[in-house]
């Protein structure tokens, strides 16, 4: 999520007195109101309970202009509460400079931060302003911030003391004046024990700390996240049918833990919104939460002998099973393995069906067959 940066309304911290305006607004929210006329990320796409209080936090604290720690798993939206605190400070009318620390080399990434100096080494044919001076009034996102060698570790922490810093090969003093925002996925605090990462820098860093919480522990927010992917990328590829859904569809969200987290959520939304049809980005969906990748051949599974049983109420519970289970294969085979017309079939909702094939272990004997294409309801 790469929202266009411009200047939002300031959202100053909520005084004792006045309680706490993003709580109290936090009701109301929707996608139209996350964002201005231009675009620009007023609040974080949440309707969670645990994101709206991180939020809140780095409310309190964007006006300030002290170092943030945002801590995270890979794909949970760090740098969207980078920009959200950015564009909700004092400084937001001036840059803000992203750079990720774990795309460049040693040599390259000390340039990159502090600049150089012309002949300061082979290449270097100009004098150029590092990211610092470049981010001057503004704000500096330092991303992958546990990726930075140890060498430069040191030289940061030095500029985040002293607000100082000289360009490689230079000579000359130079002040600057930005709020740096870190963000990392790694564990610090088991980097620091093992001498990879400077102690004191984390606490240089992590004044304030941000932790946002992967994707599988707000669940509130599937389709929250999916409904605003949904509608921004049925406009981009001009598929408006795709826009709105049904209702199965969110609710089989549910059923993958998502360990990309929002971008594993939006590139998929990205995909079957641009090759799909609303019934195949359901079971794609589904055969996702199954642990099964979607057009990879497939072959009917037989379940596994049912051990002896022990009971009189046993052996009427595997019968029930058993039966159960050859009425929707046989409802599958039917229908050429079109679900939809199948649950119809057997005067089920689509979500129980697609949970009794996953219990059940029920698979086309070829996933790349023309069976299950979606036909009108």
């Amino acid at each position: 999520m790469n929202p266009v940066e411009a200047r939002p309304a300031l959202r100053r911290p909520s005084s004792e007195k006045n309680g706490n305006p993003a709580l109290q607004e936090s009701t109301s929210r929707d996608s139209a109101r996350w964002q201005d006329a231009t675009g620009t990320w007023k609040y974080l796409p949440s309707r969670s309970a645990l994101m709206q209080a991180v939020e809140h936090r780095a409310m309190r604290v964007a006006p300030s202009a002290e170092t943030i720690l945002i801590l995270g798993e890979t794909g949970v939206g760090k740098d969207l509460l980078a920009r959200l605190i950015h564009h909700n400070s004092l400084r937001r009318d001036r840059p803000f400079v992203h750079l990720n620390c774990a795309s460049l080399s040693e040599g390259l990434l000390e340039s990159e931060l502090f600049g150089h100096m012309r002949g300061s080494y082979t290449g270097a044919h100009e004098n150029r302003p590092g990211q610092f001076e470049i981010a001057s009034g503004g704000t500096l996102f330092l991303d992958e911030i546990g990726e930075i060698p140890p060498r430069l570790q040191a030289k940061l922490l030095h500029v985040l003391q002293e607000r100082k810093l000289f360009r490689v090969g230079g000579r000359q003093v130079v002040e600057v004046d930005v709020r740096v925002v870190a963000a990392t996925n790694r564990d610090l605090s088991r980097d620091i024990k093992a001498g990879t990462f400077r102690q004191d820098l984390y606490y240089r860093l992590g004044v304030v700390t941000l932790k946002v919480p992967p994707l599988r522990n707000r669940k509130e927010d599937l389709e929250t996240l999916a409904r605003y992917f949904l509608q921004r990328y049925a406009a981009l590829y001009n598929r408006p049918e795709l826009a709105e859904p049904p209702a199965s569809f969110f609710e089989t969200l549910s059923g993958s833990s998502w360990p990309g987290n929002i971008r594993e959520l939006e590139n998929f939304i990205k995909r079957t919104t641009l090759l799909g049809e609303t019934e195949e980005m359901e079971t794609e969906l589904f055969e996702e939460a199954c642990g099964t990748a979607v057009g990879e051949p497939q072959i009917a599974v037989v379940p596994q002998e049912m051990s002896a049983p022990r009971s009189l109420r046993e052996v009427s519970r595997q019968a029930v099973q058993t039966a159960e289970r050859e009425a929707i294969l046989q409802a599958l085979q039917r229908h050429g393995w079109n679900r939809r017309h199948a649950a119809r079939d057997l005067e089920m909702s689509y979500r129980s069906l697609l949970y009794k094939i996953k219990d059940y272990t029920l698979r086309p004997p070829n996933a790349l067959s023309d069976g299950d294409a979606p036909s009108s309801d």
